[in-house]
């Protein structure tokens, strides 16, 4: 099978940014403390397209939402069940056209070189956490719990860390095309995407981590990073 492509809207690309950057910038407060670089968790909802030829099946992210009941922390975020059930059901009832694609979470850094340490940007996994815990589980878990609908869903990660000084690059591709990295001000920002499947076992369905990554298009992000960082440049 040809590896997922998966496609984000120009409109849905400052829902996931500006999420993940409230979460790192200004967190949350309580009476007692205030704390920042936290991670953020929400749906992609959209369409999906099949596989049909030469072409490979594609989901099409239109919009997302956030899941402000998350348990979030600098290193997790896990969501509420109830609340996606909620959402998934009012949703699909008062605008039927939308259904969910698939997840996005972030992953806040104190640096440059620590995100790079970590290689911030990809999925963390038993390899890297321990066992039985990290995205690559936590994926196909909620795929199985919730979607089994669904014969794929999305997964992106919006890594974020803070830059000493305002920095200015074209996006540029990683992880083969499965992923960007760009530069926003004084930000920097890795979007990298990954999927799940469903699948039957002889026990009964349930769901997988996809082998090959999926194949990521934000068409506007190139224009919109030279826009915006121009206009920064000459304010």
């Amino acid at each position: 099978m040809k590896p997922l492509n998966i496609t984000v809207e120009d409109h849905a690309v400052p829902q996931l940014i500006t999420s993940a950057l409230e979460a790192y910038e200004i967190g949350r407060t309580s009476p007692r403390k205030k704390e920042d670089k936290l991670e953020t968790f929400g749906l992609l909802w959209g369409y999906m397209t099949p596989e049909r030829g030469n072409r490979p099946p594609r989901i099409i992210v239109t919009t997302a939402t956030v899941e402000t009941s998350a348990l979030v922390t600098k290193g997790s975020a896990k969501p509420d069940l109830g609340s996606l059930r909620m959402k998934m059901e009012f949703v699909t009832r008062y605008w039927p056209h939308l259904e969910v694609v698939g997840t996005f979470h972030s992953h806040p850094y104190d640096s440059l070189s620590e995100a790079r340490e970590y290689k911030g940007w990809q999925a963390s996994s038993p390899e890297t956490v321990g066992p039985n815990q990290g995205d690559t589980v936590f994926w196909p878990w909620l795929h199985e719990e919730l979607f089994l609908n669904n014969p794929y869903l999305g997964h992106l990660i919006i890594s974020v860390t803070a830059l000493q000084k305002t920095g200015w690059a074209l996006p540029k591709a990683i992880e083969g095309d499965s992923g960007f990295e760009l530069s926003l001000g004084k930000r920097k920002i890795w979007i990298t995407s990954y999927a799940s499947e469903a699948i039957e076992y002889e026990d009964g369905p349930g769901a997988q981590m996809m082998d090959a990554l999926p194949v990521l298009d934000i068409p506007s992000m190139t224009h919109r990073a030279i826009e915006g960082n121009f206009a920064q440049a000459s304010d």
